[in-house]
């Protein structure tokens, strides 16, 4: 998994972040709903979340819709957060990576 994280974390360097106060889990879920399409169209494309908790407490999330044969990330979003809600934060607990069916 750890390569993979390696190769999301350099793909995704080019998101513009946005900067927002609570990352809920609607907002995850709605912006997955809203590329469905993209993410059904090849059965190598995955829909993950990475996130990493900042030195100054905040939250980087970025969300996207990645092929894992061409090692290209089709759509993302970078977002910088204050703070999680309760959902997000269980969803991400164990792990950086977290990967949607």
């Amino acid at each position: 998994m750890l390569p993979l994280i390696a190769l999301i974390l350099a793909v995704a360097g080019g998101l513009i972040a946005i900067t927002i106060a609570l990352l809920s889990w609607d907002k995850i879920i709605g912006w997955f709903r809203a590329r469905q399409n993209l993410k059904q169209k090849d059965k190598d494309n995955i829909a993950f979340t990475l996130q990493q908790k900042l030195k100054d407490g905040k939250y980087e999330t970025v969300q996207g819709i990645f092929n894992d044969s061409s090692g290209e990330l089709l759509d993302g979003e970078k977002t910088i957060a204050k703070d999680i809600d309760e959902k997000v934060a269980k969803v991400h607990s164990k792990e950086e990576l977290v990967v949607y069916n």
